[in-house]
């Protein structure tokens, strides 16, 4: 097939996270290469009328699209949408699904009304009372943002009043979610037709951590090869017998969550547990990063399938 990979376009001076976007489309351009297609590669770019004449020009039977950084994730959704609207085929989440699954608030509410279990959080324009959020830790997140941006230690905080939290969500780009003590897990998914493969569950180790450092995946863990948080948070696929309910209840939640915003193409649905073994959904990652060393590669790779193999799958879809 004639494939043109559509990505972000990166800054005078990317970042780490748009470096390694940079890395994914080469890699996904010699996957696709392997297997015997022919590929193009554009930046995607906010006008739709040029955008779309530059992808028509291509005449490609498909677009791989790895556009994960538009305003953030505001408007991620744009992109898949303009591939519909040309009645093209394209590779992953669909427009509504990338809508609402970025907006986090937004996820989060469809959660909780479709029963899925997301931890409790207070939005910027809650008006009532804040007291049962008070005295306890809760972890500050960007309402719009991909790839633990702006996740940091000192995300986690507590609150002794509640014109401090409010201060804290003034401006409405951050809300505060309760912190789960307990573990971290991940689920990677992939829908070839009508099949949806759900993927062994990743558990994220955090090894040798200070008894007063946050047990989270930020910033640092997930981008600074130097960091004592990526040096010290490993990715496990080995589990006890004990973990068996867990595990299922892991699987089953996912593939929820995962058709809650569309079901097509490849997710990747992040869990805490607390220590109770109660597990509660923190967000649903519609085209995650398939860069050779993330987490969904190597959930791939658990299902014996190489990166090729991978790759053709999702442009099977």
């Amino acid at each position: 097939m004639r494939i043109l990979i559509v990505s972000d376009k990166l800054a005078m001076v990317p970042t780490k996270d748009e470096l390694d976007t940079a890395l994914e489309v080469e890699q996904v351009t010699q996957a696709l290469m392997a297997l015997g297609h022919e590929v193009f590669h554009a930046s995607f770019v906010l006008d739709a009328k040029t955008m779309g004449e530059q992808i028509l020009s291509y005449h490609a039977d498909l677009i791989f699209n790895l556009v994960e950084t538009l305003e953030g994730s505001r408007l991620l959704h744009l992109a898949p949408a303009l591939f519909a609207s040309l009645k093209a085929r394209y590779t992953g989440g669909n427009g509504e699904g990338m809508m609402h699954s970025s907006d986090k608030l937004l996820a989060k509410r469809m959660m909780r009304d479709a029963g899925i279990p997301t931890p409790p959080w207070v939005e910027p324009s809650d008006v009532g009372p804040l007291s049962a959020f008070l005295g306890k830790p809760l972890i500050i997140k960007p309402v719009a943002e991909e790839a633990s941006i702006g996740i940091t230690d000192t995300s986690v905080k507590s609150f002794s009043n509640t014109e401090a939290l409010r201060h804290e969500l003034a401006g409405n780009a951050h809300f505060a979610e309760t912190f789960i003590l307990g573990r971290e897990f991940s689920v990677s998914l992939l829908t070839v037709g009508n099949e949806m493969m759900v993927f062994e569950p990743a558990e994220m180790l955090f090894v040798d951590y200070p008894a007063d450092k946050p047990t989270i995946v930020g910033y640092e863990a997930k981008w600074d090869e130097t960091s004592f948080e990526y040096l010290h948070t490993q990715r496990s696929f080995t589990f006890s017998e004990d973990d068996d309910l867990l595990l299922f209840s892991l699987k089953e939640l996912s593939r929820r969550a995962f058709q809650l915003f569309g079901g097509k193409g490849y997710a990747r649905v992040d869990f805490r547990v607390d220590e109770r073994g109660n597990p509660f959904v923190l967000e649903v990652n519609l085209n995650p990063c398939i860069a050779r060393d993330s987490g969904f590669v190597a959930a791939a790779e658990r299902a014996e399938l190489s990166y090729e193999e991978m790759i053709a799958l999702i442009i099977k879809g």
